[in-house]
């Protein structure tokens, strides 16, 4: 699996440089946010200046000043590039931010503004990919700035499918070693708990995610939110269900999918997870150590008092 996993790191690698060069070798489409004409028509001008072997066959603008019509030029157009202001007609600050950045989390995002450098910091801590002052740009230093969100982005792309590909081993792992190890026959069932009772099932996925969300702010915000104390509960739910730990693994990989699908927050997600499952898996173990030393003591103390009778 490690070698199949190395091989497909190394094809992945080779098809962003390809497309890297495809897209070199068409007009970079960029999309401009931007609400005032002086500054649309400012921008246009330096890129009509542009000359750049990287670009050899220049650059097309496309131009929408509101945030509700960059999103429709978004899913009208093959975008390469997005410069943004954050402040809009209909939008402003870094709110506008996060909502391209739901709408588009695979294109690189340079916010274009006269904002102080507080603002920079924090829209780069947020996601885009770089920063540009309205009064600061020139001809040269705007070419460099798509050539280099681009390729940024293009990496950062690269290194979350690689983490993507390595999750899915990792769960794949998981779940062969649920199937081989087995399960005891006293708390094994023909159907899992998502056949069985699907509304619990449901409900355990919901409490699996919060605390996932928790977790991760926890590491975000150092906060305390007792994350094992709320594992080890959820641990005694899937205890009193006799859950298996291919019904954990069935509710973590619920969970992870729905989040590294929709989120731009994955690899923070996919570290954390890999603590997670490891606890919560830790919990139901003890939790069932402690159900079967119960039981066997129960079992002694009704054979003795056999014996007793007897």
């Amino acid at each position: 699996m490690n070698q199949l996993y190395r091989l497909g790191k190394h094809a992945l690698a080779v098809y962003q440089s390809l497309k890297i060069k495809l897209m070199l070798h068409r007009r970079c489409q960029i999309l401009l946010i931007e609400d005032e004409l002086e500054e649309i028509e400012y921008f246009r001008r330096l890129l009509s200046k542009a000359k750049s072997p990287s670009f050899k066959q220049g650059f097309e603008t496309i131009v929408a000043q509101s945030l509700e019509k960059g999103l429709q030029e978004l899913a009208r157009n093959n975008i390469d590039v997005i410069f943004l202001d954050l402040m809009l007609t209909d939008s402003r600050g870094i709110k506008t931010l996060s909502v391209i950045l739901e709408a588009a989390p695979s294109l690189p995002i340079i916010v274009y503004t006269i904002l102080d450098e507080a603002a920079a910091v924090k829209a780069l801590e947020l996601g885009a990919i770089g920063y540009l002052h309205k009064t600061e740009i020139d001809t040269n230093l705007l070419v460099y700035a798509i050539r280099s969100a681009i390729e940024r982005k293009q990496h950062l792309n690269n290194l979350n499918q690689q983490q993507k590909e390595q999750q899915k081993a990792e769960v794949e792992q998981l779940e062969a070693f649920s199937t081989s190890a087995g399960t005891n026959a006293n708390l094994s069932s023909s159907e899992s708990l998502r056949e069985s009772k699907p509304d619990i099932f449901a409900e355990l996925v919901q409490n699996y995610s919060e605390i996932m969300d928790l977790s991760l702010e926890e590491q975000a915000y150092k906060v305390e939110h007792n994350i094992s104390e709320k594992l080890s509960a959820l641990a005694r739910q899937l205890g009193f269900m006799q859950a298996t730990p291919k019904d954990v693994i069935e509710i973590h990989t619920t969970v992870i999918k729905e989040k590294t699908n929709h989120s731009r927050k994955y690899q923070a997600y996919a570290k954390e997870a890999r603590l997670t499952i490891l606890q919560l898996m830790g919990y139901l173990t003890a939790y069932y150590r402690k159900y079967f030393i119960g039981l066997n003591q129960i079992n002694l103390d009704k054979n003795r008092l056999d014996l007793e009778a007897d």
